[in-house]
């Protein structure tokens, strides 16, 4: 434990921009804009912090993160996380951390006015569900068929499906078509398209037209209608998830 931690310690040292939230850190190389940079560190900070009152909404999702070793890898492109991964493989090893990527290119600040949609809303939301809730809460939000999101998912995707199927059932609302993502990732989409439904981001004409073909419940009103056990379960405030939309801005 004290070698790795030390490792961490030593991995931070690398990165030319750092930051951190709660004691989660987000880390950038230099190709990314400081701008950029700034906006993800906020979008982290509003996730977890949803009041704004400098206390995170559920502790132990922090603590979840800070123990997994969490953090957000920002890089200028794919090239640049390869040279960087390749560069330092050894201290990443040791470090044990578990990054969470997003691109420099991937990132629009001000999305509502922007033509492309802000990854960072999904990426940083990715972090907190995959190494907080799902560990922290395993019977709820874990990621497997028996959990309450993961039972959810089943009926959403019209059945339980190990792998993803060539064809959805009709009634499917959210059919995930990439074959490379397993069960658990299935889950970790479903949720991250819930929680951001929930929130509004995903509300326009014109991000719907986007993404139908993957999820259909695009704003809380839908949910509430036709994923009534989702819409519990995300607005259950008990277990302190983020209840405004982060906007990156201070």
């Amino acid at each position: 434990m004290g070698m790795s931690r030390k490792a961490f310690q030593a991995l931070s040292m690398l990165f030319d921009q750092k930051a951190s939230v709660f004691g989660v850190k987000v880390f950038a190389t230099s190709q990314v804009s400081p701008a950029n940079f700034d906006h993800a560190v906020n979008v982290l900070d509003q996730y977890l912090d949803s009041d704004q009152d400098g206390k995170p909404n559920n502790s132990k999702v922090v603590k979840s993160l800070r123990r997994n070793r969490s953090a957000m890898f920002l890089s200028g492109n794919e090239n640049d996380a390869e040279r960087f991964f390749d560069k330092n493989e050894r201290t990443i090893r040791q470090s044990k951390a578990h990054f969470v990527e997003l691109f420099d290119d991937e990132i629009h600040p001000k999305s509502e006015k922007a033509d492309e949609f802000d990854a960072t809303l999904e990426e940083v939301f990715h972090l907190i569900s995959d190494l907080g809730y799902s560990l922290v809460y395993e019977d709820v939000f874990g990621l497997s068929k028996d959990s309450l999101i993961g039972q959810a998912m089943n009926h959403a995707r019209g059945g339980y499906f190990k792998r993803v199927p060539s064809d959805y059932p009709p009634q499917a609302y959210y059919t995930y078509e990439d074959k490379s993502c397993d069960y658990h990732c299935q889950i970790t989409e479903y949720f991250y398209w819930g929680m951001t439904s929930m929130l509004g981001a995903q509300r326009s004409q014109k991000r719907f037209q986007e993404i139908r073909h993957e999820w259909r419940l695009n704003t809380p009103e839908k949910i509430e209608n036709q994923a009534p056990m989702l819409f519990a379960l995300l607005s259950d405030d008990r277990y302190g998830l983020p209840t405004v939309l982060p906007s990156g801005d201070l």
